[in-house]
């Protein structure tokens, strides 16, 4: 799906998520961050392999600096990209604490100006699994993942009957259909994985199998697999024994 900066609708706050919502005064900023190709993950918006990404924040305690960045390691591990925090402005990614809960998609980030924030996240409910769960989603997105519950081969059947009027306050039919809907082109995706930290939890009335989806709250097997596949970490290989070791059966490797 191409740009279109004259389409937007306010984002919407599904219950017991961690949301990609917004208050009134930052739709505009979401709107500009989260249109564009859609998918589980977009090429477009990978960042640079073996980058290091800039990750600023502002308007947060200290303790929720620490929470966030403890959080947001959880990625570390499993991508080829370097974090590099800092409280100046500026950052390739440029988190704040604030009323609701949203990122840019990936490179995204850069059409956004300088000053303004590509990520905002709520602590109004404190530093808990829920708040942690929605810093490990948020980041996901600003590593170029969307939705997993939006994977073209997802298994949902969902009852929209249910859906449009329990987020009606929150967004229009459009909005809840760009955030809720299979994306069916731009897509770069692996199985898809209902255990995703990308995916929402849904209440049973929401599906028309009643069948409730419980939230996620630390990364997948899944979410693991596919973000080593986008940023490849690089593998050691076991160092060779020296010709004279023994163990090496005495011969060169």
């Amino acid at each position: 799906m191409n740009v279109n900066p004259n389409a937007y609708s306010s984002a919407f706050i599904p219950p017991h998520q961690p949301s990609d919502s917004v208050d009134q005064a930052s739709s505009k900023t979401a709107s500009v961050l989260s249109r564009g190709k859609r998918g589980v993950a977009t090429q477009d918006g990978l960042w640079p392999q073996h980058s290091t990404l800039k990750i600023s924040m502002a308007g947060m305690t200290e303790e929720q600096k620490k929470f966030t960045r403890d959080n947001i390691n959880k990625w570390a591990p499993h991508v080829n990209l370097k974090f590099d925090f800092t409280d100046k402005p500026g950052g390739d990614i440029r988190i704040e604490g604030g009323d609701g809960n949203w990122s840019g998609l990936g490179t995204e980030s850069k059409r956004q100006d300088a000053d303004k924030p590509t990520m905002l996240i709520n602590f109004k409910n404190g530093m808990n699994t829920g708040s942690a769960a929605t810093i490990l989603h948020e980041f996901g997105h600003a590593l170029g993942l969307y939705h997993e519950h939006q994977h073209p081969e997802n298994t949902l059947d969902l009852n929209m009957s249910q859906i449009y009027p329990a987020l009606a306050s929150q967004s229009d039919r459009e909005g809840v259909d760009y955030n809720m809907k299979k994306i069916t082109e731009g897509v770069v995706s692996a199985p898809y994985d209902q255990k995703s930290i990308m995916h929402y939890g849904f209440a049973a009335n929401w599906l028309n199998d009643g069948k409730a989806i419980e939230r996620n709250s630390e990364l997948s097997k899944g979410d693991i697999s596919f973000i080593r596949s986008l940023y490849p970490p690089k593998i050691r290989k076991p160092a060779s024994s020296p010709w004279w070791d023994y163990r090496g059966l005495y011969k060169r490797s």
